[in-house]
């Protein structure tokens, strides 16, 4: 899943030059910060962000460290959970909540943003997560709330940083993959898995979700020729 990761990434954004790195075996250092013009945080269809692992620790300083280095920086679902965390948020987990699938995203009235300006007041984006996150940490934007989830995403105010609990990167099929590998750990019981693969069929592709993360690397580049980036 982390090379069908890496690939999602690369296919939607256009970045043929994006290296993947394992933040639970490599060490997310001063060196990393520096070797990188954008960082791209993604999902973990086996981990949350309420785990006690080190590696977990690491990657939530590591985050921060982005936010004040001031590079810019996309954070999908796991990476979205976690830099709320590492900012001062509340991060719950709740299978009752879980979105399986592509769900409706409202944009917030009135709030404009040089990503999320692309998209309609309504599109439809991919979802996959136990956790989500209740309280927002300070500092931050609200930019799309959700049906079932309210806080969806935002940016980091006075920070090229973006993140959202859905996955632009991803598109139905993907999602699918994705859903088929980690299926036995999102649910043991085969009717509500029978149910969630219903869902999955009849969700719709999510283009306009795709689109964002394609103005981030807009964006993105806009910051590093700038001056804002190496």
């Amino acid at each position: 899943m982390a090379e069908q990761e890496l690939r999602c990434f690369v296919g939607t954004t256009g970045l043929t030059a994006l290296r993947k790195v394992h933040a639970i075996n490599t060490p997310l250092d001063a060196d990393l910060l520096a070797s990188a013009d954008v960082f791209f945080f993604g999902g973990s269809g086996a981990y949350s962000v309420l785990d006690t692992h080190g590696w977990v620790k690491n990657m939530l300083g590591f985050l921060c460290r982005v936010v004040d280095a001031r590079k810019p920086a996309w954070a999908s679902c796991f990476g979205f959970q976690g830099l709320s965390l590492a900012l001062g948020g509340e991060v719950n987990r709740d299978d009752a909540r879980q979105e399986l699938g592509a769900f409706p995203i409202d944009r917030v009235p009135g709030v404009a943003d040089p990503v999320f300006d692309v998209a309609p007041g309504t599109f439809y984006a991919q979802l996959g997560h136990h956790d989500h996150v209740d309280v927002l940490p300070p500092g931050v934007t609200l930019l799309a709330t959700g049906r079932a989830i309210q806080n969806q995403a935002f940016r980091v105010d006075g920070a090229p940083f973006w993140a959202a609990q859905f996955h632009p990167e991803l598109r139905k099929a993907t999602t699918l993959e994705r859903w088929n590998y980690y299926r036995s750990h999102y649910s043991g019981d085969p009717a509500t898995a029978d149910r969630i693969d219903r869902v999955m069929m009849e969700s719709p592709d999510t283009p306009e979700a795709e689109g964002i993360i394609r103005q981030f690397v807009k964006v993105a580049q806009e910051h590093i020729l700038g001056g804002g980036g190496r």
